[in-house]
């Protein structure tokens, strides 16, 4: 009778166990240290934090950066950023981790790649189509009405 609830506990403790130590091993590999680390001043790592946290968006919360989050993963993210700057890590070091671990979506300004290409490009496009909508489309129209108001004025009609 007494086994059962042993048992129980046993199977809990490994599992938790099994749960945690793959964890504890992914943690070492997730920041691989560096050969020649920076060695920035605590305002240095205050100031550099803070910009990256500006940076990077928040994975969880709808158009927020780090820095302004409030989710449980942006703060593990901002203290991730001041563990690696502690560390030595550049900023641009920083940003690569974040991107391969999170993917390009957690930057605000993206990179110019094939991917994102039409997002740099489109807007560019919509001007160009504007202003040759209006040189093809509303132009003519106007010079057409310039035309008219002179042949009146010539006449001495109205149109």
């Amino acid at each position: 009778m007494k086994r059962a609830p042993l048992i129980t506990v046993t199977i809990l403790l490994s599992m938790l166990l099994g749960y945690l130590l793959p964890a504890s091993a992914n943690a070492d590999e997730r920041v691989k240290p560096i050969a020649d680390p920076i060695a920035y001043t605590a305002d240095e790592i205050r100031d550099l934090g803070l910009d990256i946290s500006k940076q990077l968006r928040c994975p969880k919360s709808v158009n927020q950066n780090l820095l302004d989050s409030q989710a449980p993963i942006a703060s593990e993210l901002k203290a991730q950023i001041f563990l690696m700057l502690n560390q030595g890590h550049s900023e641009e070091d920083i940003i690569t981790f974040m991107v391969e671990r999170y993917g390009e979506k957690i930057r605000y300004m993206p990179s110019l790649s094939s991917g994102t290409s039409l997002l740099w490009l489109a807007p560019l496009l919509l001007v160009l189509l504007a202003i040759l909508s209006v040189f093809f489309f509303i132009r003519p129209k106007m010079v057409n009405r310039a035309d008219q108001v002179e042949i009146s004025q010539i006449d001495g009609t109205k149109s």
